[in-house]
């Protein structure tokens, strides 16, 4: 179990990863998440376009714990075709092809993705998926999306049966929650049917420092609590 975690640290080359809020709709949940496996590993590159990778089949799924051969005969084929991403497949050795991918770059409309999403054995990669597609959903700087069901489905590319048995996968791993049972520091009096993630590895600031951070006074408590009393 170390050993492996070493091997994935390796393949993770930050903290965190951008993610491009214009990849959901153009991948379904599962490959969301392989694609941000992706941008995991990629390196950091100033002033660039692309980012570059050149991840194996092999690394990738030992980092995401998908299988090689869904990798190999189901997402890299649909990546490539998608258009998203260029790549190359360079000879490296004399028996030795590799590929190397470059992603794209945005200066703006992304997410941040933690490490430690990855890492997390207690959901699926569709479970994560869905979580990355729901973040790129909520407003910026928030963890919060006031969208329907159907919204949200369509946005994901997803079927409604589909959408809602991850949707309540995810409410019973207290992971998404109601704006009514969200902290104060999460939600907002103007969309209090909003859902809340409340997952711990994303964001450049997470919910959880978001919600230290927040001190509202004894007054701005009260009548908040009395609007919710209200609207509920």
């Amino acid at each position: 179990m170390e050993q492996t975690l070493q091997r994935n640290l390796i393949v993770a080359t930050k903290e965190y990863t951008i993610f491009p809020i214009i990849a959901v709709g153009l991948f379904k949940p599962k490959d969301l998440y392989l694609l941000a496996g992706m941008y995991l590993s990629s390196h950091y590159q100033r002033n660039s376009d692309t980012l570059h990778t050149d991840i194996t089949i092999s690394q990738l799924s030992l980092l995401t714990k998908v299988g090689k051969g869904y990798i190999k005969d189901n997402f890299y084929p649909r990546l490539k075709r998608s258009g998203f991403i260029s790549y190359e497949c360079v000879q490296e050795q004399l028996n030795v092809k590799r590929n190397h991918f470059y992603l794209p770059n945005p200066e703006q409309n992304y997410r941040f993705i933690r490490k430690e999403l990855f890492f997390d054995r207690n959901l699926s990669p569709e479970e994560k998926g869905v979580i990355i597609g729901l973040y790129s959903l909520c407003l910026n700087n928030t963890f919060r999306y006031d969208l329907s069901d159907q919204r949200v489905w369509e946005a994901l590319g997803i079927s409604k049966n589909t959408f809602k048995k991850y949707r309540n996968s995810l409410i019973n791993n207290n992971v998404l929650w109601s704006s009514y049972d969200a902290p104060m520091a999460l939600t907002n009096t103007e969309h209090l049917n909003a859902k809340v993630l409340m997952y711990p590895h994303l964001g450049h600031k997470t919910w959880l420092d978001l919600v230290e951070e927040f001190n509202p006074t004894e007054d701005e408590t009260n009548d908040y609590l009395l609007m919710v009393e209200d609207v509920a």
